[in-house]
């Protein structure tokens, strides 16, 4: 059977809640007439998972793959005779030769993923000599003078086994692919389009290769070690751009070999081009809300109106800057002490970062005033209504789901100068921006501020009634559900007849 769609998601949907998440699922429930398949990329295999959303009785199937795995499929190669033309052209492919990501992957393809013309096989890629050999030639002309080829080696040899996993992904037949990012995701959407000649639209909330530099250059595992004299002084800087060198091409291939790539907002559309994509293929599509669904909120009255609320509604990892959700938590209960600080979203997805909040709250002394909840139910517990500011620590973004649900049912937002906060709080047409501002935008980092923003609304009634209706405006006017999925709905009806 093939589907209308499948989307091909990447640590999300629908194992994971977050903005992407909620995004995929409701596009789903908001087309009952199309038929869906979802290609759910995980990291490892292990004990099976939960969904976090409700499957919509038109997701006709699922099917989980995991990009670590050491097993490696040893398939038939009909075509050996061209096996030194594909190692050619994989190292093309690899230094990006002429700046043609994707055409040297199309070109790659046959060689490597098609059953009558494959010339190697996945067990050659990592094992045969010519795979040596190629190692060899990539540290020669790249690496040599920085980095040690014992560091090299096993950096490389790790991206390459994820690289094979991803390639021998069995993919869902169905009439158009949906990526949710570029990475992993997109790579598999390039490899859906080359095997079924079928149209493959690339969506990106955030982008893919800047919040992974972020992470790569946050990462502690990525560190300078003491070696042994017989080996010459590793460069943590050689490793880390290894490995941004490896996601800049995973996104090249994607943006050169996608049909369509819709983005949030203007920032994300510089940011895509700047990282190589054509900008004759871009074309902005906000995220929008469901309004029926928060609409009701706003008519709930606060629980305890004394009682002061701050909300982040996130993930409880680096990228959502947790830590300095907790340092504004402390700059204004010394001004204001009947505010409770709550962060509402998973906990189980980094357990360390987790337990560096948990001591920072203790560190601080706020760990009554400022708690992590886990994920709730944002509707059915009626959380938004319930606070005074919604938060958004964040160091990256793209169009905060979290902000227009907000905004929707009256919450003033304070959020990070990230994606596309500016725009929601402050407008980004002039009939938009003519409405006022909803909220305030702050730097990234600045705890002081943020927290100096926060007090500001706290204190004035009226302004907070002004943003409130601002807001209202806002997603009445510019943000609808209903038109945002019109837009994709165009989009798949377009790409499916052809």
């Amino acid at each position: 059977m093939m589907d209308d769609i499948c989307f091909i998601l990447e640590g999300t949907y629908p194992f994971l809640r977050g903005g992407v998440s909620s995004w995929t699922h409701n596009l789903i429930e908001d087309m009952p007439d199309l038929t869906f398949s979802l290609l759910a990329i995980s990291p490892v295999k292990g004990p099976p998972k939960e969904f976090e959303y409700p499957i919509p009785e038109n997701v006709t199937n699922i099917v989980e793959t995991f990009l670590y795995n050491d097993i490696l499929p040893n398939q038939p190669c009909p075509n050996k005779k061209n096996k030194d033309l594909f190692w050619d052209v994989f190292f093309d492919y690899l230094t990006g030769k002429n700046n043609q990501y994707g055409f040297h992957f199309e070109k790659m393809f046959p060689l490597l993923c098609d059953t009558a013309s494959r010339a190697v096989n996945a067990v050659d890629i990592m094992n045969s000599r010519e795979s040596h050999e190629l190692t060899e030639k990539l540290y020669e002309e790249k690496k040599k003078d920085t980095c040690s080829f014992f560091d090299f080696f096993w950096t490389w040899r790790s991206m390459l086994l994820v690289f094979i996993q991803a390639i021998n992904v069995e993919i869902p037949p169905a009439k158009v692919y949906h990526a949710s990012c570029t990475g992993y995701s997109g790579l598999i959407g390039a490899l859906a389009k080359l095997k079924y000649n079928r149209p493959l639209i690339l969506t990106e909330h955030g982008i893919y290769t800047k919040e992974r530099k972020i992470e790569i250059n946050q990462a502690e595992w990525i560190q300078k070690k003491e070696r042994s004299r017989i080996f010459i002084d590793q460069s943590q800087g050689t490793i880390k751009d290894l490995w941004l060198d490896n996601f800049y091409r995973l996104g090249r291939v994607t943006y050169d070999l996608a049909d369509i790539i819709t983005t949030l907002y203007g920032g994300n559309e510089k940011l895509e081009i700047e990282f190589g994509a054509d900008p004759k293929k871009i074309e902005i599509i906000p995220n929008g809300v469901q309004i029926d669904r928060f609409f009701p909120q706003r008519s709930i009255s606060k629980s305890d109106p004394n009682i002061r609320k701050i909300g982040l509604v996130g993930r409880v990892v680096p990228i959502k800057d947790i830590k300095m959700f907790i340092k504004v938590c402390k700059i204004v209960l010394d001004t204001m002490p009947n505010v409770i600080f709550e962060v509402i979203g998973p906990m189980d997805e980094d357990e360390d970062y987790l337990q560096e909040c948990i001591e920072l709250c203790k560190l601080l002394g706020v760990e009554d005033k400022c708690i992590v909840t886990g994920p709730k139910n944002l509707i059915k517990e009626n959380i938004y209504p319930q606070l005074d500011i919604m938060a958004l620590t964040s160091i990256s973004e793209g169009l905060p789901l979290t902000i227009l649900e907000a905004l929707c049912v009256g919450v003033p937002c304070v959020t990070t100068d990230v994606g596309a906060c500016s725009e929601l709080l402050n407008g980004r047409t002039e009939e938009d921006i003519a409405l006022g501002i909803s909220g305030y935008v702050v730097p990234i980092g600045n705890a002081e501020e943020f927290a100096q923003a926060c007090l500001k609304i706290l204190r004035d009634p009226q302004l907070h009634s002004q943003m409130v209706e601002t807001g209202y405006k806002r997603i009445d006017t510019f943000y609808k559900q209903t038109d945002i999925v019109k837009r994709y709905k165009d989009l798949y009806l377009y790409y499916m007849k052809r």
